[in-house]
């Protein structure tokens, strides 16, 4: 056994990003990830970039580790070749609206009694029911219903976060929901439905930092989230970092001492951590001025002497540029035996027996399609017929 879940079959009809990505985590730790397509379009996420004609860089990502096959669900063969597929298999990965993964037959209690230890994971904007049930859910409207949003954005002038966020956190949280379940599985032998929307994992995802205000607090905002504790400043050379203190007095007493103003020490105001929370704003004013005094390489180096946490905000430039993302290895590479290499990040975690692997590049459309129906005993000329019929 070389990957954690080795032997395991998924398959993914999900399109775009979060189901992708849950797929692609799956595959990281070694499940054969067989990719459901519509013949001749395949993943909407292919036209993503019209540069690189359904291959684009970001599909590479989040389609690592599987395998594509093209079905036209709409056509009842199709459907019948996936049901086909999913007695045997050991997961259903899919992202449709209720009621799309209904009409298409995809109805758990009906694909329990054909296969009783599936386990399917249906990703949703909003939920299994409800009164959004059906309407269309995406990354941003995830964020923007759930209060995520007001988080990183001005209500002001809001604008959107230049990462989906909510998609990807879906799709996390969807692998963990299918990891469990198949842990489940070894005690009751039996599979069962997970569900995941974009609704409820952001405010899940956001959960400590709302439960002030449920429980009689103040509400957690962009101006108050970072008070007595977090400092955004820009250096001499126009170059921006972040400081993170601890509530310890003698990280206070660090930051004034790096900066050359001990004087605030004897301020009354900025006295004690509560002194510092209310005045905040007060000293990134007073502060700020003063990094703007030394370049940011400096300013660094002298919060690493006093032990005070700190990080450059860097560009996706300076990042592969940092000694530490070079240690871990990153970029990674992946190649696909037609298109070449693929530059990517792979999986979050090591694991120091069966460590998440890339085992195969992201497919071209249809790229598996007669190793799997050959499984299924379709011949080569019943697999052409398919074709022509626009089944496959």
């Amino acid at each position: 056994m070389t990957t954690a879940l080795e032997g395991t079959t998924v398959i993914e009809v999900a399109g775009h990003v979060a189901g992708p990505y849950a797929g692609s985590l799956l595959g990281d730790l070694g499940c054969e990830v067989i990719k459901v397509e519509l013949p001749g379009e395949g993943d909407t996420h292919r036209g993503r970039n019209p540069l690189y004609e359904g291959y684009g860089p970001s599909f590479r990502a989040l389609n690592r580790n599987k395998k594509s096959i093209t079905l036209n669900l709409k056509e009842q063969e199709g459907r019948e070749i996936l049901f086909s597929l999913l007695e045997s298999a050991d997961v259903l990965l899919d992202n449709f609206r209720p009621e799309t993964r209904l009409r298409l037959g995809l109805d758990y209690e009906e694909l329990s009694k054909l296969n009783p230890r599936l386990i399917h994971c249906s990703i949703s904007g909003y939920g299994q029911d409800g009164p959004y049930r059906d309407k269309p859910g995406f990354d941003t409207i995830g964020q923007a219903l759930s209060g995520m949003l007001s988080l990183v954005t001005d209500r002001k002038n809001p604008n959107v976060v230049g990462v989906s966020i909510t998609d990807h956190t879906t799709g996390i949280f969807a692998a963990y929901g299918t990891l469990a379940a198949l842990l489940a599985r070894h005690q009751t032998g039996r599979g069962q439905f997970v569900d995941a929307s974009l609704l409820q994992v952001s405010l899940s995802f956001i959960e400590s930092h709302v439960v002030d205000y449920l429980n009689g607090g103040e509400r957690v905002s962009r101006d108050n989230f970072p008070r007595g504790r977090i400092y955004c400043f820009t250096a001499g050379d126009d170059l921006p970092l972040v400081i993170h203190l601890s509530g310890h007095q003698e990280a206070w007493e660090g930051l004034v001492t790096v900066a050359n103003r001990r004087d605030l020490l004897d301020n009354p105001r900025f006295a004690e951590r509560g002194d510092r929370w209310e005045h905040h704003w007060e000293i990134v004013e007073i502060l700020g001025q003063d990094f703007k005094a030394m370049p940011r390489a400096h300013w660094l180096t002298a919060l690493d002497a006093k032990g005070i946490p700190n990080a450059p905000i860097n560009t996706i430039e300076e990042v592969f540029e940092d000694p530490q993302i070079q240690h871990l290895g990153f970029p990674r590479t992946i190649t696909h035996a037609e298109m070449g290499s693929t530059q990517l990040i792979g999986s979050a975690i090591n694991m120091s027996d069966t460590p998440p692997q890339f085992i195969r590049a992201a497919p071209l459309l249809g790229e598996h399609n007669d190793e799997i129906l050959g499984r299924l005993g379709f011949t080569p000329e019943a697999v052409g017929k398919l074709r022509e019929q626009g089944v496959v």
